[in-house]
Protein backbone atom coordinates (compact mmCIF):
# COMPACT_ATOMS: atom_id res chain seq x y z
CA UNK A 1 0.00 0.00 0.00
CA UNK A 2 1.19 3.44 -0.94
CA UNK A 3 2.26 5.89 1.66
CA UNK A 4 0.25 9.27 2.19
CA UNK A 5 2.01 11.95 0.50
CA UNK A 6 2.47 15.22 1.86
CA UNK A 7 2.42 18.47 -0.37
CA UNK A 8 3.07 22.21 -0.01
CA UNK A 9 0.04 24.38 1.25
CA UNK A 10 0.70 27.85 -1.18
CA UNK A 11 -2.14 30.18 -1.42
CA UNK A 12 -4.64 28.02 0.23
CA UNK A 13 -4.42 25.43 -1.58
CA UNK A 14 -1.63 21.72 -1.43
CA UNK A 15 0.61 21.95 -4.06
CA UNK A 16 3.12 19.22 -5.37
CA UNK A 17 6.88 19.86 -5.30
CA UNK A 18 7.61 21.58 -8.46
CA UNK A 19 10.64 18.95 -8.42
CA UNK A 20 8.40 16.27 -8.00
CA UNK A 21 10.32 15.02 -5.65
CA UNK A 22 9.47 13.24 -2.29
CA UNK A 23 11.64 11.97 0.58
CA UNK A 24 10.73 9.29 3.40
CA UNK A 25 9.77 10.13 6.93
CA UNK A 26 10.30 7.40 9.23
CA UNK A 27 9.11 6.91 12.79
CA UNK A 28 11.55 7.19 15.55
CA UNK A 29 10.58 4.58 17.32
CA UNK A 30 10.89 2.03 15.27
CA UNK A 31 12.23 3.07 12.13
CA UNK A 32 8.77 2.72 10.42
CA UNK A 33 7.74 4.74 7.49
CA UNK A 34 5.11 6.86 8.03
CA UNK A 35 4.98 8.95 4.87
CA UNK A 36 6.49 10.80 2.05
CA UNK A 37 6.79 14.67 2.29
CA UNK A 38 7.54 16.88 -0.56
CA UNK A 39 11.33 18.06 -1.16
CA UNK A 40 10.94 21.37 -1.14
CA UNK A 41 12.75 23.83 -3.83
CA UNK A 42 14.06 27.61 -3.73
CA UNK A 43 10.85 27.76 -6.43
CA UNK A 44 8.77 26.70 -3.99
CA UNK A 45 9.80 28.72 -1.60
CA UNK A 46 9.57 31.57 -3.44
CA UNK A 47 6.17 30.40 -4.66
CA UNK A 48 5.04 30.48 -1.26
CA UNK A 49 6.60 33.89 -0.20
CA UNK A 50 4.97 35.52 -3.04
CA UNK A 51 1.94 34.48 -2.33
CA UNK A 52 2.11 36.14 1.48
CA UNK A 53 3.27 38.71 0.01
CA UNK A 54 0.46 39.45 -2.14
CA UNK A 55 -1.96 38.64 0.39
CA UNK A 56 -0.71 40.80 3.04
CA UNK A 57 -2.34 43.81 1.40
CA UNK A 58 -5.94 42.60 2.35
CA UNK A 59 -4.96 40.88 5.48
CA UNK A 60 -3.46 43.43 7.22
CA UNK A 61 -6.57 45.41 6.94
CA UNK A 62 -8.88 43.59 8.44
CA UNK A 63 -10.20 45.53 11.75
CA UNK A 64 -8.22 43.54 14.86
CA UNK A 65 -11.41 41.81 15.70
CA UNK A 66 -12.04 40.34 12.06
CA UNK A 67 -8.88 38.51 12.39
CA UNK A 68 -9.55 37.69 15.85
CA UNK A 69 -12.48 35.73 14.58
CA UNK A 70 -10.17 33.85 12.57
CA UNK A 71 -8.36 32.73 15.19
CA UNK A 72 -11.12 32.00 17.19
CA UNK A 73 -11.77 29.71 14.11
CA UNK A 74 -8.36 27.38 14.57
CA UNK A 75 -9.06 27.31 18.12
CA UNK A 76 -12.25 25.41 17.38
CA UNK A 77 -11.11 23.55 14.38
CA UNK A 78 -7.69 22.63 16.74
CA UNK A 79 -9.48 21.34 19.37
CA UNK A 80 -11.49 18.92 16.63
CA UNK A 81 -8.37 17.47 16.11
CA UNK A 82 -6.52 17.09 19.45
CA UNK A 83 -6.70 13.28 19.40
CA UNK A 84 -5.09 13.05 16.24
CA UNK A 85 -2.47 15.85 16.92
CA UNK A 86 -1.71 14.01 20.31
CA UNK A 87 -1.13 10.67 18.02
CA UNK A 88 1.03 12.40 15.89
CA UNK A 89 3.15 13.96 18.33
CA UNK A 90 4.13 10.64 19.50
CA UNK A 91 4.07 8.68 16.24
CA UNK A 92 6.68 10.87 14.38
CA UNK A 93 8.65 12.98 17.27
CA UNK A 94 8.81 9.99 20.04
CA UNK A 95 7.56 12.02 22.47
CA UNK A 96 5.42 9.63 25.84
CA UNK A 97 1.58 10.56 25.93
CA UNK A 98 2.71 13.13 28.61
CA UNK A 99 4.57 15.13 26.68
CA UNK A 100 2.34 15.54 23.71
CA UNK A 101 -0.64 16.08 25.75
CA UNK A 102 0.45 18.65 27.48
CA UNK A 103 1.70 20.39 24.00
CA UNK A 104 -1.65 20.14 22.70
CA UNK A 105 -3.08 21.68 25.71
CA UNK A 106 -0.19 24.35 25.59
CA UNK A 107 -0.96 25.14 22.05
CA UNK A 108 -4.92 25.70 22.90
CA UNK A 109 -3.67 28.46 26.02
CA UNK A 110 -1.09 30.10 23.10
CA UNK A 111 -3.98 30.19 20.31
CA UNK A 112 -6.85 31.72 22.34
CA UNK A 113 -4.12 34.45 23.91
CA UNK A 114 -3.55 35.56 20.27
CA UNK A 115 -7.23 35.51 19.55
CA UNK A 116 -7.77 37.66 22.20
CA UNK A 117 -4.93 39.83 22.33
CA UNK A 118 -5.59 40.51 18.87
CA UNK A 119 -7.92 43.58 19.47
CA UNK A 120 -6.23 44.51 22.91
CA UNK A 121 -2.89 45.07 21.43
CA UNK A 122 -1.89 48.98 21.86
CA UNK A 123 -0.30 52.01 20.50
CA UNK A 124 0.38 55.21 22.32
CA UNK A 125 -0.47 58.74 22.47
CA UNK A 126 2.70 61.15 23.30
CA UNK A 127 2.65 64.42 25.33
CA UNK A 128 4.89 66.30 22.65
CA UNK A 129 7.12 69.09 22.74
CA UNK A 130 5.22 71.86 20.18
CA UNK A 131 2.45 73.30 21.36
CA UNK A 132 -0.70 72.46 19.47
CA UNK A 133 0.50 69.24 18.74
CA UNK A 134 -1.14 65.00 19.00
CA UNK A 135 1.54 62.85 19.04
CA UNK A 136 0.41 59.05 18.04
CA UNK A 137 2.84 56.08 18.41
CA UNK A 138 0.96 52.92 15.73
CA UNK A 139 2.03 49.37 16.46
CA UNK A 140 2.09 48.12 12.05
CA UNK A 141 2.89 44.26 11.21
CA UNK A 142 6.00 44.30 9.90
CA UNK A 143 4.80 41.91 6.60
CA UNK A 144 5.26 38.35 4.89
CA UNK A 145 6.99 36.78 8.60
CA UNK A 146 8.95 33.93 7.86
CA UNK A 147 8.66 30.88 10.77
CA UNK A 148 11.09 28.13 11.09
CA UNK A 149 10.80 25.64 14.08
CA UNK A 150 12.44 22.62 15.47
CA UNK A 151 11.50 19.25 15.71
CA UNK A 152 11.14 19.00 19.86
CA UNK A 153 7.75 20.65 19.92
CA UNK A 154 6.92 20.67 16.50
CA UNK A 155 3.17 22.29 17.22
CA UNK A 156 3.68 24.52 19.97
CA UNK A 157 6.53 26.38 19.34
CA UNK A 158 5.43 26.81 15.77
CA UNK A 159 1.81 27.84 16.59
CA UNK A 160 2.80 30.61 19.08
CA UNK A 161 5.17 31.89 16.33
CA UNK A 162 2.02 31.74 13.69
CA UNK A 163 -1.08 32.71 15.85
CA UNK A 164 0.44 35.57 17.33
CA UNK A 165 2.09 36.83 13.81
CA UNK A 166 -1.12 36.72 12.57
CA UNK A 167 -3.48 38.17 15.03
CA UNK A 168 -1.52 41.03 14.36
CA UNK A 169 -1.74 41.29 10.83
CA UNK A 170 1.74 39.29 9.17
CA UNK A 171 1.25 36.76 6.81
CA UNK A 172 3.61 34.36 7.17
CA UNK A 173 5.28 31.54 5.29
CA UNK A 174 5.94 28.67 7.46
CA UNK A 175 8.78 25.77 7.15
CA UNK A 176 8.61 22.89 9.74
CA UNK A 177 11.44 21.10 11.18
CA UNK A 178 12.31 17.78 8.56
CA UNK A 179 12.45 15.43 11.48
CA UNK A 180 7.88 16.27 12.05
CA UNK A 181 6.65 17.48 8.79
CA UNK A 182 3.29 15.66 10.09
CA UNK A 183 2.43 18.09 12.48
CA UNK A 184 3.23 21.35 9.93
CA UNK A 185 0.76 19.39 7.34
CA UNK A 186 -1.58 19.32 9.80
CA UNK A 187 -1.03 22.85 10.87
CA UNK A 188 -1.82 23.84 7.36
CA UNK A 189 -5.13 21.68 7.56
CA UNK A 190 -5.92 23.49 10.26
CA UNK A 191 -5.47 26.58 8.54
CA UNK A 192 -7.63 25.84 5.61
CA UNK A 193 -10.53 24.27 8.11
CA UNK A 194 -10.65 27.59 9.55
CA UNK A 195 -11.10 29.46 6.28
CA UNK A 196 -8.14 31.50 6.68
CA UNK A 197 -8.07 33.64 3.36
CA UNK A 198 -5.73 32.37 0.61
CA UNK A 199 -2.06 32.97 1.19
CA UNK A 200 -1.78 33.81 4.67
CA UNK A 201 -0.43 31.37 5.89
CA UNK A 202 1.67 29.18 3.64
CA UNK A 203 3.85 26.05 4.58
CA UNK A 204 6.61 24.73 2.52
CA UNK A 205 8.92 21.62 3.30
CA UNK A 206 12.13 21.13 2.52
CA UNK A 207 15.74 21.46 4.03
CA UNK A 208 17.18 24.67 5.96
CA UNK A 209 20.01 24.97 3.31
CA UNK A 210 17.04 25.28 0.40
CA UNK A 211 13.76 25.97 1.14
CA UNK A 212 15.10 27.79 4.98
CA UNK A 213 17.81 29.77 3.39
CA UNK A 214 15.04 31.24 0.63
CA UNK A 215 12.74 33.00 3.29
CA UNK A 216 15.93 34.42 5.23
CA UNK A 217 17.41 36.18 2.40
CA UNK A 218 14.30 36.93 0.20
CA UNK A 219 13.55 40.96 -0.43
CA UNK A 220 9.88 39.98 0.34
CA UNK A 221 10.48 38.93 4.01
CA UNK A 222 10.01 41.51 6.66
CA UNK A 223 10.98 39.31 9.93
CA UNK A 224 12.40 35.83 10.38
CA UNK A 225 11.67 33.91 13.89
CA UNK A 226 13.78 30.46 14.24
CA UNK A 227 14.04 28.58 17.21
CA UNK A 228 17.10 25.92 17.08
CA UNK A 229 20.40 25.42 17.58
CA UNK A 230 22.51 28.87 17.94
CA UNK A 231 25.18 27.81 14.92
CA UNK A 232 21.88 28.06 12.73
CA UNK A 233 20.79 31.33 14.06
CA UNK A 234 23.81 33.28 13.95
CA UNK A 235 24.02 32.06 10.30
CA UNK A 236 20.34 33.13 9.64
CA UNK A 237 21.61 36.40 11.76
CA UNK A 238 24.04 37.35 9.34
CA UNK A 239 22.33 36.65 6.26
CA UNK A 240 19.05 38.75 7.93
CA UNK A 241 20.98 41.39 8.52
CA UNK A 242 22.65 41.68 5.11
CA UNK A 243 19.12 42.99 4.35
CA UNK A 244 18.47 44.49 7.24
CA UNK A 245 15.35 42.37 8.10
CA UNK A 246 14.64 41.97 12.00
CA UNK A 247 14.74 38.52 13.77
CA UNK A 248 13.84 36.74 16.51
CA UNK A 249 15.93 33.57 17.97
CA UNK A 250 14.99 31.25 20.33
CA UNK A 251 18.38 29.27 20.17
CA UNK A 252 20.39 26.39 22.91
CA UNK A 253 21.17 26.47 26.33
CA UNK A 254 23.28 24.48 28.79
CA UNK A 255 20.59 25.47 31.94
CA UNK A 256 21.81 25.55 35.13
CA UNK A 257 19.86 23.73 37.90
CA UNK A 258 21.62 24.76 41.14
CA UNK A 259 20.55 22.76 44.50
CA UNK A 260 21.41 24.44 47.87
CA UNK A 261 22.66 23.07 50.93
CA UNK A 262 19.02 23.01 52.60
CA UNK A 263 17.28 21.94 50.17
CA UNK A 264 15.17 18.21 50.88
CA UNK A 265 17.62 15.67 48.71
CA UNK A 266 14.97 13.59 47.78
CA UNK A 267 12.63 16.53 46.26
CA UNK A 268 15.32 17.86 44.87
CA UNK A 269 16.68 14.31 43.20
CA UNK A 270 12.72 13.85 41.89
CA UNK A 271 12.69 17.40 40.62
CA UNK A 272 15.63 17.34 38.80
CA UNK A 273 14.98 14.01 37.64
CA UNK A 274 12.17 15.68 35.37
CA UNK A 275 14.29 18.67 34.91
CA UNK A 276 16.88 16.85 33.22
CA UNK A 277 15.22 13.82 31.17
CA UNK A 278 11.73 14.64 30.62
CA UNK A 279 11.11 14.05 26.36
CA UNK A 280 14.40 12.92 26.82
CA UNK A 281 16.24 15.96 27.84
CA UNK A 282 15.00 16.91 24.19
CA UNK A 283 14.19 20.65 25.74
CA UNK A 284 16.02 23.90 25.18
CA UNK A 285 15.29 24.46 28.97
CA UNK A 286 16.02 21.21 30.19
CA UNK A 287 18.04 20.74 33.22
CA UNK A 288 21.76 20.05 31.24
CA UNK A 289 23.45 20.77 34.15
CA UNK A 290 23.04 19.76 38.12
CA UNK A 291 25.27 21.72 40.30
CA UNK A 292 24.50 20.42 44.29
CA UNK A 293 26.15 21.94 47.43
CA UNK A 294 28.57 19.71 48.59
CA UNK A 295 26.80 19.45 51.99
CA UNK A 296 23.63 17.40 50.55
CA UNK A 297 26.35 16.03 47.65
CA UNK A 298 25.87 12.20 48.34
CA UNK A 299 22.17 12.10 49.71
CA UNK A 300 21.11 14.08 46.33
CA UNK A 301 23.08 11.82 43.93
CA UNK A 302 22.01 8.63 45.34
CA UNK A 303 18.54 9.36 45.03
CA UNK A 304 18.37 11.38 41.67
CA UNK A 305 20.46 7.84 40.20
CA UNK A 306 17.34 5.87 42.20
CA UNK A 307 14.94 7.89 40.36
CA UNK A 308 16.38 7.68 37.30
CA UNK A 309 16.72 3.90 37.54
CA UNK A 310 13.52 3.21 37.62
CA UNK A 311 12.33 5.37 34.27
CA UNK A 312 10.00 3.59 32.21
CA UNK A 313 11.66 3.29 28.69
CA UNK A 314 9.78 1.86 25.18
CA UNK A 315 7.78 2.36 23.07
CA UNK A 316 5.73 5.38 23.99
CA UNK A 317 2.24 4.42 21.66
CA UNK A 318 2.14 0.83 23.47
CA UNK A 319 1.84 3.11 26.93
CA UNK A 320 0.52 5.98 28.37
CA UNK A 321 2.73 6.18 31.35
CA UNK A 322 5.93 5.26 29.73
CA UNK A 323 8.59 7.64 31.02
CA UNK A 324 10.96 7.54 28.18
CA UNK A 325 10.73 7.13 24.23
CA UNK A 326 13.19 7.30 21.77
CA UNK A 327 15.37 9.84 20.49
CA UNK A 328 14.22 11.65 17.27
CA UNK A 329 16.80 9.92 15.11
CA UNK A 330 19.87 7.59 14.91
CA UNK A 331 21.49 11.08 13.95
CA UNK A 332 21.20 12.27 17.68
CA UNK A 333 22.17 8.96 19.35
CA UNK A 334 25.48 9.31 17.98
CA UNK A 335 25.33 13.29 19.10
CA UNK A 336 25.03 11.72 22.46
CA UNK A 337 27.97 9.07 22.24
CA UNK A 338 29.81 11.70 20.64
CA UNK A 339 29.47 13.75 24.16
CA UNK A 340 29.53 10.44 25.99
CA UNK A 341 32.82 9.52 24.63
CA UNK A 342 34.99 12.66 25.32
CA UNK A 343 33.63 13.49 28.80
CA UNK A 344 34.90 9.58 29.66
CA UNK A 345 38.16 10.45 27.70
CA UNK A 346 38.60 13.08 30.43
CA UNK A 347 38.13 11.50 33.29
CA UNK A 348 34.41 11.30 33.86
CA UNK A 349 32.45 8.46 35.74
CA UNK A 350 28.84 7.29 34.92
CA UNK A 351 26.81 7.10 37.66
CA UNK A 352 23.93 5.22 35.69
CA UNK A 353 23.23 4.69 31.97
CA UNK A 354 24.72 4.63 28.85
CA UNK A 355 23.59 1.86 26.95
CA UNK A 356 21.96 2.42 23.31
CA UNK A 357 19.40 0.50 21.51
CA UNK A 358 18.23 0.91 18.42
CA UNK A 359 17.29 5.23 18.90
CA UNK A 360 17.00 4.40 22.55
CA UNK A 361 19.33 6.06 24.97
CA UNK A 362 19.05 5.35 28.55
CA UNK A 363 19.09 8.51 30.44
CA UNK A 364 22.97 8.67 31.41
CA UNK A 365 24.30 10.36 35.17
CA UNK A 366 27.95 11.26 34.86
CA UNK A 367 30.31 13.00 37.78
CA UNK A 368 33.72 14.04 38.68
CA UNK A 369 33.57 16.49 35.19
CA UNK A 370 35.21 19.36 34.55
CA UNK A 371 34.72 22.75 32.72
CA UNK A 372 36.81 21.84 29.72
CA UNK A 373 34.26 18.68 28.80
CA UNK A 374 31.94 18.60 26.10
CA UNK A 375 29.19 18.28 28.30
CA UNK A 376 30.14 21.41 30.30
CA UNK A 377 30.77 23.44 27.20
CA UNK A 378 27.58 22.68 24.48
CA UNK A 379 24.21 22.14 24.62
CA UNK A 380 23.35 18.61 25.36
CA UNK A 381 20.40 18.14 23.41
CA UNK A 382 19.72 14.29 25.01
CA UNK A 383 19.38 12.68 28.09
CA UNK A 384 23.19 12.68 29.46
CA UNK A 385 23.39 14.96 32.81
CA UNK A 386 26.52 15.68 34.67
CA UNK A 387 26.59 16.45 38.43
CA UNK A 388 28.73 19.23 39.59
CA UNK A 389 29.35 19.83 43.49
CA UNK A 390 30.34 23.51 44.62
CA UNK A 391 31.23 24.30 48.38
CA UNK A 392 29.41 27.80 48.16
CA UNK A 393 27.05 29.89 46.60
CA UNK A 394 29.45 31.55 44.35
CA UNK A 395 31.19 28.69 43.39
CA UNK A 396 27.89 27.57 41.52
CA UNK A 397 27.01 30.92 39.97
CA UNK A 398 30.78 30.86 38.14
CA UNK A 399 29.88 27.40 36.89
CA UNK A 400 26.56 28.42 35.74
CA UNK A 401 28.42 31.43 34.05
CA UNK A 402 30.92 29.20 33.08
CA UNK A 403 29.89 28.65 28.94
CA UNK A 404 28.40 30.94 26.11
CA UNK A 405 24.80 30.20 26.70
CA UNK A 406 22.14 32.37 28.92
CA UNK A 407 18.34 30.91 28.34
CA UNK A 408 17.21 29.10 31.51
CA UNK A 409 17.95 28.35 35.10
CA UNK A 410 16.99 27.41 38.59
CA UNK A 411 17.32 26.50 42.21
CA UNK A 412 16.21 24.76 45.06
CA UNK A 413 16.10 25.76 48.67
CA UNK A 414 14.08 26.93 51.44
CA UNK A 415 16.51 30.32 51.64
CA UNK A 416 14.53 33.17 49.72
CA UNK A 417 17.34 36.17 50.21
CA UNK A 418 19.91 32.93 49.10
CA UNK A 419 17.52 32.35 45.98
CA UNK A 420 17.36 35.88 44.79
CA UNK A 421 20.73 36.18 44.73
CA UNK A 422 21.61 33.52 42.95
CA UNK A 423 19.09 34.73 40.56
CA UNK A 424 20.06 37.89 40.27
CA UNK A 425 23.91 36.90 39.77
CA UNK A 426 23.07 34.23 37.25
CA UNK A 427 23.34 35.02 33.08
CA UNK A 428 19.59 33.93 31.85
CA UNK A 429 17.03 35.66 30.07
CA UNK A 430 15.11 33.36 32.21
CA UNK A 431 14.94 32.11 36.13
CA UNK A 432 12.81 29.97 38.37
CA UNK A 433 12.98 29.20 42.56
CA UNK A 434 11.84 26.19 43.86
CA UNK A 435 10.57 24.61 40.11
CA UNK A 436 12.10 23.18 36.91
CA UNK A 437 14.02 25.20 34.23
CA UNK A 438 11.41 24.27 31.66
CA UNK A 439 8.62 26.72 33.14
CA UNK A 440 6.66 28.25 30.26
CA UNK A 441 3.13 30.28 29.90
CA UNK A 442 1.64 31.54 27.10
CA UNK A 443 2.16 35.26 27.94
CA UNK A 444 5.48 35.31 29.24
CA UNK A 445 8.34 36.58 27.74
CA UNK A 446 10.11 33.57 26.43
CA UNK A 447 13.93 33.84 25.58
CA UNK A 448 17.84 34.09 26.04
CA UNK A 449 20.85 36.17 26.20
CA UNK A 450 23.94 35.58 24.88
CA UNK A 451 24.22 32.51 22.91
CA UNK A 452 20.85 31.52 23.70
CA UNK A 453 19.21 34.34 21.12
CA UNK A 454 17.98 37.55 20.82
CA UNK A 455 14.05 39.11 21.31
CA UNK A 456 11.23 37.45 23.43
CA UNK A 457 8.13 36.05 22.05
CA UNK A 458 4.80 34.55 24.12
CA UNK A 459 1.74 37.74 24.25
CA UNK A 460 2.53 41.03 23.98
CA UNK A 461 5.88 40.08 23.73
CA UNK A 462 5.36 38.09 20.45
CA UNK A 463 3.32 41.43 19.17
CA UNK A 464 6.25 43.41 19.90
CA UNK A 465 8.67 41.34 17.78
CA UNK A 466 5.97 41.42 14.84
CA UNK A 467 5.07 44.77 14.49
CA UNK A 468 7.35 48.33 14.56
CA UNK A 469 6.33 51.72 15.67
CA UNK A 470 5.11 54.27 13.20
CA UNK A 471 5.09 57.82 14.86
CA UNK A 472 1.99 60.03 13.28
CA UNK A 473 1.73 63.88 14.22
CA UNK A 474 -1.10 65.95 13.79
CA UNK A 475 -0.16 69.99 13.88
CA UNK A 476 -3.24 71.89 15.44
CA UNK A 477 -1.91 75.40 14.48
CA UNK A 478 -0.16 77.38 11.82
CA UNK A 479 3.32 77.51 12.40
CA UNK A 480 5.92 79.92 11.35
CA UNK A 481 9.37 78.91 9.51
CA UNK A 482 12.42 79.73 10.43
CA UNK A 483 13.35 80.13 6.44
CA UNK A 484 13.64 81.54 3.99
CA UNK A 485 14.35 84.17 6.52
CA UNK A 486 13.31 87.78 4.33
CA UNK A 487 9.74 86.41 5.02
CA UNK A 488 8.04 88.01 7.97
CA UNK A 489 5.22 85.88 8.62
Amino acid sequence: MPLPRLDHFINGEFVKPSSGEYRIKRSPIDDSPLTEVAAGSREDARAAIDAAYDALKNWSRLTPIKRSEYLYKMLEEFRKMEDEFIKVLIEEGGGIYKKAWGEVVFTERLIQNAAEMARHYEGKVLNSDSEATISLVFKKPKGVVGVITPWNYPLSISMKKIAHALAIGNTVVYKPASDTPITGYMIAQLAQRAGLPKGVLNVVFGSGGVVGDEIVVSKRVSHITFTGESATGREIASKAGGSLKTVTLELGGSDPLIILDDADPDYAARLAVFAAFFHQGQICTAAKRIIVHRGIADKFIQKFVEYTRILRIGDPRADKNMDQGPLINHNQVETMQGFLKDALDHGAQVLFGSDVKGNYFTPTILTNVDLNMRVMKEEVFGPIRPVIVVDDDQQAIEIANSNDYGLSGAVITKDINRALNIAENVESGMFHINDVTFLEESHVPFGGIKASGMGREGGEYSFHENTFDRWLTITLRTRRFPIPSTLKS
